[in-house]
């Protein structure tokens, strides 16, 4: 959070314009300086669907921290990568939780289902016995 918070946010974001997937650099940052991961890492999704490969192999300190604005005041740069690693991990992270309790669910209704088409099963094999009353032809009532 410190290290987002540092972001000055440029108008015409020349890590934006560094970065060969054109990522809005200052707009994950922004959330991520406000605490929403999710709105951060989507933000990031836009723009490369392997924001998380990128985040780590990507070298930036010749792209878009090579291009930060900070290091015309003399000062270090942010650390765009560690930040997009840092969303991309969160967002990944509550994904599979999310994938868990999904899974978990879907299991449930499969169970369900399961047992639900058992039971008709076995009640439609039921139906198929015939069962009837006797009747007056089968010999079982006796004439009066």
């Amino acid at each position: 959070m410190i290290e987002a918070n540092r972001c000055l946010n440029c108008f015409d974001a020349p890590c934006t314009g560094a970065c060969p997937t054109h990522i809005d650099v200052p707009g994950f940052i922004k959330r991520i300086a406000s605490g929403n991961l999710r709105g951060s890492a989507m933000r990031i999704l836009d723009a490369n669907i392997l924001g998380s490969s990128c985040s780590r192999v990507c070298p930036v300190d010749v792209l878009c921290e090579g291009a930060c604005v900070m290091h015309r005041q003399n000062h270090k740069p942010i650390q765009i990568a560690l930040l997009q690693r840092h969303a991309m991990d969160a967002f990944h992270h509550s994904v599979s939780r999310f994938r868990l309790l999904l899974h978990g669910r879907v299991s449930f209704v499969l169970a369900a289902l399961a047992a639900a088409r058992h039971r008709s099963h076995a009640q439609r094999n039921y139906a198929g016995r015939e069962h009837r009353p006797p009747s007056l032809n089968d010999g079982h009532c006796r004439e009066a």
